[in-house]
């Protein structure tokens, strides 16, 4: 019943909650910044990858599943480069992205600098009908599978930091595409826009606050507001709440197992009605940094989303 009611939702005429969840919800983005805007690529002071699994609704077959892998690295003349590896499942949709991001860091006052980013990337989406217990037999719509198959895409964003505040936007999908057939239209990429912002506060010498805020606005669907709050513990923990408006309340959790290697986790409890039959969603990461041999004079803060 609960695998119905999620392909219900997918197949109505509104897929509003198909859109919204499009551009995958990571609540760790603050520990893995490049997933929501290119011109993160290559910013931070060291290199680094990693991978990122996030279980949204557990209990609920159809619910969201997402897996990421990534590789951030600063080039030299102040360009960035990112790689990513996505697949994100909901319902019978599956989709698998590969992207490519390209970013150019500048100065533009004594105290204040930028990048700018492009992002290239080739999706493959997959509506898997013949998997769904059909209610209806001799549906037109559920009488195949669905594919895209391969198709272009393009994103772009900028930012702007100094030593401890950053602000920054992106367009991480600009063209609209459908994925249907002459029976139905099944789900649609719509534009995200992303508009980001926070400062890192020193409290004492052991321990760094860092407030921060995304904004999320895509058509059809509801204005999203994600706040966090996380507290640093002499460069080693990171602890603090987060809170996505009309969805969701959850906590971060991020430990430095040693030099290289750091681990992430976010627990997340619905708002929503969906709560009735879940009340966990879980996000696990791990990445490996390194020091970069490009030096430049530009320091971004300590956390950077």
């Amino acid at each position: 019943m609960k695998k119905i009611i999620i392909v219900v939702l997918l197949l109505t005429g509104a897929f509003t909650a198909a859109r919204a969840q499009q551009d995958v919800l990571y609540g760790q983005y603050v520990f893995n910044n490049a997933i929501i805007n290119p011109a993160q690529a290559g910013i931070q002071d060291q290199n680094q990858w990693g991978a990122l699994y996030r279980n949204q609704w557990v209990g609920i077959d159809g619910a969201p599943v997402s897996k990421s892998f990534f590789i951030n690295m600063r080039l030299p003349k102040r360009l960035g480069f990112t790689f990513g590896a996505y697949q994100d499942v909901i319902g019978p949709m599956n989709e698998v992205t590969l992207q490519g991001d390209l970013a150019s860091h500048v100065q533009i006052s004594n105290n204040w600098y930028a990048s700018v980013g492009l992002r290239t990337m080739v999706s493959r989406s997959v509506a898997n009908l013949l998997s769904v217990g059909n209610l209806r037999p001799g549906d037109p719509r559920f009488s195949q599978d669905v594919s895209t198959g391969f198709y272009m895409n393009v994103g772009a964003g900028m930012v702007l930091f100094n030593k401890k505040t950053f602000i920054g936007a992106s367009l991480p999908r600009i063209v609209r595409r459908e994925i249907g057939n002459q029976n139905a239209v099944y789900a649609r990429n719509e534009r995200h826009l992303f508009v980001y912002g926070g400062t890192n506060l020193p409290i004492s010498p052991d321990f760094t606050f860092t407030p921060s805020m995304l904004l999320r606005a895509t058509s059809d669907a509801p204005l999203q507001v994600d706040l966090n709050a996380l507290f640093n513990y002499k460069d080693l923990l990171d602890i603090g709440p987060a809170f996505r408006n009309l969805e969701a309340v959850g906590m971060i959790i991020g430990y430095k197992l040693d030099k290289n290697w750091y681990f992430g986790y976010m627990y997340d409890y619905p708002l929503t009605e969906i709560n009735k039959v879940t009340r966990q969603s879980h996000e696990i990461s791990l990445r490996y940094l390194w020091d970069s041999p490009h030096k430049n004079r530009i320091r971004s803060p300590r956390y950077f989303i």
